[in-house]
């Protein structure tokens, strides 16, 4: 703060950057920079960002709430134990290995085709 402190103009201009990028959404500002000066535009724009700034501030901690939440209940969850997942991923393998195209073409086709070979 020192540095802004010591240049004041550059402490000013950033000021008068901020009130002119916000104008258009708050274009009474230029006539307090008009009347007032331009500290008191900078100070009125600041408390006009006030309300806005607490509202995304609780959007950001509702957000954050969520995402811990979510971890929490996929920790606590027994899908994430070790044990219940490799026993859980091996019966669906199995699963898959049974009741897939593979086992169904093997076990099912490829008699019916060497017997067909046999008589053809």
């Amino acid at each position: 703060m020192d540095f802004l402190n010591r240049h004041v103009w550059l402490k000013r201009a950033l000021m008068l950057l901020a009130i002119l990028v916000a104008t258009p959404f708050a274009g009474y500002l230029l006539l307090f920079v008009e009347v007032a000066g331009l500290e008191v535009a900078f100070s009125c724009l600041i408390i006009l960002l006030k309300p806005f700034i607490t509202w995304a501030q609780f959007q950001i901690d509702m957000i954050r709430a969520t995402f811990k939440a979510i971890s929490n209940n996929f920790h606590k969850h027994l899908a994430s134990r070790p044990t219940v997942y490799f026993s859980h991923a091996a019966g669906s393998a199995a699963f898959f290995a049974i009741t897939g195209v593979m086992f169904v073409s093997v076990a099912v086709w490829l008699p019916l085709f060497m017997v067909g070979a046999q008589y053809a």
